[in-house]
């Protein structure tokens, strides 16, 4: 990573400024810039009233006794694949220090925030020490932000099938303006979704090793209802480059962080992997979808 004492470093720096400048670009191709750095230390960082759109889904904290791991089966042994675990990452931190990094970084997404951005979050309500944890318990904390929408994304599966709880199939993109600025929904004619609860199956499987990539259609969709042509998408937690990926699909300008150097290089390749396709034809950009 390049950070120093928790600072981007000299050439971080730069390299972000080369970003911003070629960003608002008119006419160019879109940039797509992932950094290998903490989500906090990205939007940190950017330019305030810079970014239409932030699009982003955090670890859920979910409380797993160990980081992930996979691969073993093939070689008759045991994957040891710890509940809502993340490879490399248990993701299990005090819950309230786990809400109050939330609380931060979504208060330094606000700031960035142009005045008529938004910003959409996908979480969902998780169940901790017998009690049932809702995200507006850090969202209602996040002052100069306005929830709009509260869209349900029905994946149509769960790994948790407890017998003592309904099954968890839902997750949630929660929505929000600046409340010192509008609300903008674009694209209502081409949206493929018009209510508030969006049927979108679980990619089939990990995405370049990550565990819990969401679909690239429920990033496009979002995309695409928020932005124009040349706007700024900021994800950072950008994780396996779903939200990069769709970016480039629909030619709008993308920065993001990675704090995981494993995900960050695989997101890249995956990134280049798309622009060849789109070079030989591969997505069909008016309907943004890839094709055969």
């Amino acid at each position: 990573m390049s950070i120093i004492n928790g600072q981007l470093s000299l050439p971080l720096n730069k390299k972000i400024t080369k970003t911003l400048a070629k960003a608002r670009c008119v006419g160019s191709e879109p940039t797509i810039e992932v950094f290998n750095t903490s989500g906090e230390i990205l939007v940190n960082n950017l330019p305030v009233g810079y970014v239409d759109l932030i699009f982003t889904s955090p670890p859920y904290n979910i409380g797993s006794k160990a980081a992930r791991q996979d691969g073993r089966r093939k070689n008759g042994e045991y994957d040891p694949k710890s509940y809502g675990g993340i490879t490399g990452y248990a993701d299990n931190i005090p819950e309230e220090v786990y809400q109050k990094q939330q609380i931060d970084i979504l208060s330094a997404c606000e700031k960035i925030l142009k005045r008529d951005g938004v910003l959409v979050y996908n979480h969902k309500p998780r169940r901790k020490n017998g009690e049932m944890i809702h995200p507006m318990n850090w969202l209602s904390k996040v002052d100069g932000l306005v929830l709009m929408e509260e869209i349900i994304w029905d994946r149509g599966s769960t790994h948790n099938h407890s017998n003592k709880l309904f099954w968890p199939h839902t997750e949630r993109l929660y929505v929000f303006r600046k409340s010192s600025g509008d609300y903008r929904l674009l694209n209502t004619d081409a949206l493929k979704f018009r209510s508030d609860i969006w049927r979108v199956p679980l990619t089939s499987r990990p995405v370049d090793g990550h565990a819990a990539p969401f679909p690239l259609p429920l990033a496009n969709a979002v995309i695409k209802a928020f932005t124009s042509i040349n706007d700024v998408v900021v994800d950072p937690y950008s994780g396996s480059g779903t939200t990069a990926v769709a970016s480039l699909i629909n030619r709008v300008n993308f920065i993001g962080s990675e704090i995981d150097a494993d995900y960050h290089a695989k997101s890249l390749k995956r990134i280049e992997a798309t622009k060849s396709r789109i070079a030989k034809g591969k997505i069909n950009l008016t309907a943004m979808q890839e094709v055969a």
